[in-house]
């Protein structure tokens, strides 16, 4: 994978991989250019970010002016899914292309569980590494149940050689979050102490969970071996509550934050019950605060001269949290799903349906839009065909190439999209399976009996149910759905490893 330095006269020649090629005329070097088909790639995750939370996806209030270029200048999916409508299942999907439940995770991760990522699990991570890429997470985790947990897989027992992270499922302060026994309010800025980097505990910050994470990034694409070329995992714990912004993002929206959020801009933010409302503009903040660090990531990859020779995607984990509270720390989040029905939890559309944009020049003209159904567990085949290296064959894998998307064509999808969620022990468990073949979703609850039949293409806010008025199309997915069933619960990569929750 090095980049060759070669001097030549007045001529072009493309050998191996990767080389930089200097133009030489006499003894004078003129120019210096970079020829390669190994493109890097930055992935970025953002926390709960929902589908309507973006001005390129109908928001009307939050300004993302960095993501917008994306936009423009790359590709936009308006029927992309997340693998899960939680945190750690979505994230062992993302990484796999594999449907949670084969991973061993089916739900989000408490702090200290036994609960971890496959330890035989192969990650986009680990086949990138093998073709010489450098590879670094930043940012949240939560894969396992702690980073001092070493019986459990850590990130680079996942194929990453550098981490910055936080192993749990939220940035938090320890001085912040201890219970105050005189009944007050806790206060102070959300400075997170809860940093991991490369194994060791990072202690206490004096910056909010993106800038630290942007930073980071930052500083390690000036340290990496620069003869190599790189994966980024970039995940971002915004706006996963408790969000946390600058005051110059805050005063943005100061018309959408009431006047007690006004005069008590620290109070810790999972203390609101029994307070006041604050408003919507503290979750526009942290939004415009995100997108200010994924600014910052561009601005160092245009800088380095890596920018147009990285495939960058920007997505989300799962649906919002709405202004809907189901949790006592939900309360003041301003989430949007742009309509759609449902939110993060569960597998309606606001649940699942999220952002994806893509920016890669090298094969996406600027300002594309693919109305493509396509999801999270699709990348990892997608990346092994633009980055040529080989999709594992000793295991099933979810996913397929969405690589015809990219060019403005239509896909053809081999077998239907499904998604997972356990949410035993909560007190709404609306349904635990989906599966979606062409213009139609079935969803169904624990014990695997179908609940809704949607068109999502004629009824995609999923407003009509049309269980038991339509065999020809229920009857065919119901059986598709047993036999896949069937498959992902005889799926025996991690047997004798896995602990399950």
């Amino acid at each position: 994978m090095s980049r060759i330095k070669l001097k030549l006269s007045g001529v072009l020649v493309a050998m191996g991989c990767a080389m930089t090629i200097t133009l030489s005329t006499g003894c004078n070097e003129k120019s210096v250019k970079t020829i390669t088909n190994t493109p890097n790639m930055v992935l970025i995750l953002v926390d709960d970010l929902g589908y309507g939370d973006l001005p390129s996806y109908g928001h009307q209030i939050v300004k993302t002016s960095n993501i917008d270029k994306l936009v423009k200048s790359g590709m936009k999916y308006t029927q992309y899914y997340a693998p899960s409508p939680l945190c750690s299942p979505s994230r062992a999907g993302l990484l796999t292309g594999r449907t949670p439940y084969r991973t061993g995770v089916r739900s989000w991760i408490p702090p200290g569980s036994n609960v971890h990522i496959g330890k035989n699990e192969i990650t986009l991570a680990h086949l990138l590494k093998q073709k010489g890429y450098n590879t670094a997470v930043m940012g949240k985790w939560h894969l396992n149940g702690g980073a001092d947990m070493m019986d459990q897989p850590q990130t680079k027992d996942m194929g990453f050689d550098y981490s910055f992270i936080i192993p749990e499922g939220w940035a938090k302060n320890k001085k912040i979050e201890a219970k105050h026994t005189d009944g007050t309010l806790r206060s102070g800025k959300i400075y997170p102490d809860n940093f991991w980097r490369n194994g060791k505990p990072v202690g206490e910050t004096n910056k909010y969970s993106g800038e630290l994470v942007s930073d980071e990034v930052i500083s390690w694409l000036d340290q990496r071996d620069q003869d190599n070329p790189f994966f980024i995992y970039v995940s971002f714990s915004e706006v996963h509550t408790p969000i946390a912004s600058p005051k110059k993002y805050l005063d943005m929206y100061s018309d959408y934050i009431t006047d007690f959020a006004k005069k008590n801009p620290d109070l810790y933010h999972w203390d609101w019950v029994d307070q006041p409302y604050r408003g919507q503009g503290e979750y526009y903040a942290n939004i415009s605060f995100m997108d200010a660090q994924v600014g910052k990531i561009m601005d160092k990859l245009k800088a380095t001269g890596e920018l147009d020779n990285t495939i960058i995607v920007l997505t989300s984990d799962n649906g919002p949290v709405t202004r809907e509270a189901r949790k006592p720390w939900e309360l003041n989040m301003a989430g949007e799903t742009g309509g759609l029905r449902g939110r993060k939890d569960n597998l309606l559309e606001g649940g699942i349906r999220v952002p994806a944009i893509v920016r890669y020049p090298a094969m996406i003209k600027p300002g594309q839009i693919s109305h493509e159904p396509v999801y999270g567990l699709d990348w990892l085949p997608t990346l092994a065909e633009l980055m040529h290296f080989e999709v594992p064959t000793d295991r099933e894998i979810d996913g397929q190439s969405i690589v015809n998307t990219m060019k403005g064509k239509n896909m053809d999808r081999h077998k239907p999209m499904i998604w997972t969620i356990d949410m035993a022990g909560e007190d709404d468990p609306i349904n635990e399976w989906a599966i979606r073949e062409g213009d139609w979703i079935l969803i169904l609850d624990r014990g695997a009996q179908p609940k809704f039949l949607f068109n999502i293409v004629k009824d995609p806010y999923q407003v009509v149910n049309l269980l038991n008025t339509r065999d020809d199309i229920q009857k065919p997915l119901f059986e598709k759905f047993i036999k896949y069933k069937n498959n992902i619960e005889s799926d025996t990569i991690n047997a004798g490893s896995k602990k399950s929750k």
